[in-house]
C-alpha cells in the first residue's frame, strides 16, 4: 500500500472553520492504523452507489484523483488538493453543527478529527476519509484549546472508502463501502450523500438465506442443534437493530456448546464468516421475514408439535420425562389453564 496524499482536520464545533494540521513523521503510525482499519481489519461494512457524482464530497475526491494523477503519482504541488480536502473537512463539521442542533441535549456528536487520504494497492485507486477519535484538552497556563489522539485505543468513528479509476480521462467510483459504529446516518446521507446499494429487507433475507444454506446440514445431524440456532438467528433479524453480521456470528456460535459431538461449530463459524452476497452491516427490516415460521417438532406416528420461530431460549419449555417403567414422555411447558384442564395429571 502506497498512500499518495493525506490530510488531517480537527473539528471544533465551536469553530467555523475545520484545522489543518501538519502530519508530522512519529503521526505516520497513526495514519496507517487509521488506514488499515478502513481498508483491510474493518469486516463490517455497507456499499453504496452515488446519488450524485457532483456532490460535495465525491465531486471533491475525484478532482483529487485527477490532480495526482496529472502529477504522475508523484505530489510535487498539493496547494489544490489541500484546498479540496479543506471543502470535505468543512463538508463534515457544517453537517455535524446540523446535527448536534437537531437532537439537541439528548445526546453529542462524537468529537473527533477527519483523516483523509488517496492511497493505491494491489486493487488500485482508493480515497479514505475517516472520522476519528480524540481528546480535548484547555493549557494550563494559556487556557487554549489543544487536541491529543489516544496512544493505545486507534478508535475510528466513521469511514468511508471508496474505490477509484479513470476510464477515457473520466473518474470512475468502483465501489464505495462505509462503516458507522453508531445509528449516524447522518455520515452517509448528508456528508457522503450516497444511497444505500442494496436495502435492508435485500440484507435481511439474503443473510437468513445464507445462514440457512449453512446451517442445512446440521438438521439431520442434530435437530436440537439447528432449531436451536435457527431459531435465534430468526429472533435477531426479527429485532429492530443494526446488525454487524461478523459480530452476530461470533455471538451465535463463540460460546455455543453443542448438543451433538457431531455438530463442528468452528466449522460453522468460520463458514458463516465466509458467507457473501449481502453488507456486513445493515439495519433489520423484521417485514422481510416471513413469519412467525413454526418449527415441528416429531413426537410420535400421531403427534407433532408447532413452536413459532423466533421464540428465544424455547427450549427450555420442554423436558424429557422417564418413568420407572421405561416409557419416555416430552414434557411441555404450558401457561394456559384451559389447556391443563384438558388433560390428566400425572400423580407419579
Amino acid at each position: 500500500m502506497q498512500i499518495l496524499y493525506s490530510s488531517l482536520h480537527n473539528l471544533d464545533m465551536a469553530q467555523d472553520r475545520p484545522v489543518r494540521k501538519a502530519i508530522p513523521a512519529d503521526f505516520n503510525s497513526y495514519m496507517d492504523a487509521y488506514i488499515r482499519f478502513a481498508t483491510t481489519e474493518n469486516d463490517s461494512s455497507r456499499e453504496y452507489n452515488p446519488i450524485d457524482a457532483n456532490r460535495t464530497v465525491l465531486r471533491c475526491v475525484s478532482t483529487i484523483f485527477t490532480d495526482v494523477l496529472h502529477q504522475g503519482d508523484v505530489i510535487a504541488d498539493s496547494e489544490g488538493l489541500d484546498e479540496h480536502t479543506d471543502s470535505i473537512a468543512l463538508k463534515l463539521l457544517d453537517v455535524e453543527k446540523a446535527v448536534q442542533e437537531r437532537i439537541g441535549q439528548m445526546t453529542d456528536v462524537q468529537k473527533g478529527s477527519i483523516v483523509q487520504a488517496l492511497l493505491m494497492d494491489d486493487e488500485g485507486y482508493k480515497y479514505v476519509v475517516a472520522k476519528v477519535e480524540h481528546s480535548e484538552w484547555y493549557d494550563g497556563e494559556t487556557l487554549e484549546k489543544n487536541f491529543g489522539f489516544p496512544g493505545q485505543n486507534k478508535r475510528v468513528w466513521k469511514s468511508a472508502v471508496i474505490g477509484l479509476d479513470a476510464v477515457d480521462g473520466a473518474v470512475m467510483f468502483t465501489t464505495i463501502k462505509a462503516y458507522i459504529n453508531t445509528n449516524a446516518k447522518y455520515w452517509t446521507a448528508d456528508f457522503l450523500e450516497v444511497q444505500e446499494a442494496k436495502t435492508d429487507a435485500v440484507n435481511t433475507k439474503a443473510v437468513l438465506h445464507a445462514i440457512d444454506r449453512v446451517l442445512k446440514p446440521v438438521k439431520e445431524k442434530s435437530p436440537q442443534d439447528y432449531y436451536n440456532l435457527r431459531n435465534t438467528v430468526v429472533h435477531e433479524l426479527q429485532s429492530e437493530q443494526t446488525i454487524n453480521y461478523p459480530e452476530m456470528v461470533n455471538n451465535l456460535l463463540g460460546s455455543y456448546q453443542p448438543a451433538s459431538e457431531e455438530v463442528d461449530v468452528q466449522g460453522l463459524q468460520q463458514k458463516l464468516l465466509e458467507a457473501s452476497g449481502f453488507d456486513t452491516q445493515f439495519h433489520t427490516d423484521p417485514k422481510a421475514i416471513k413469519g412467525p415460521g413454526k418449527v415441528k417438532i416429531i413426537v410420535s406416528p400421531s403427534i407433532d408439535v408447532l413452536v413459532k420461530e423466533g421464540i428465544p431460549n424455547w427450549r427450555e419449555g420442554f423436558l424429557v420425562h422417564e418413568k420407572a417403567d421405561g416409557r419416555t414422555f416430552l414434557m411441555i411447558r404450558c401457561d394456559d389453564q384451559r389447556t391443563l384442564n384438558s388433560f390428566p395429571k400425572d400423580t407419579e
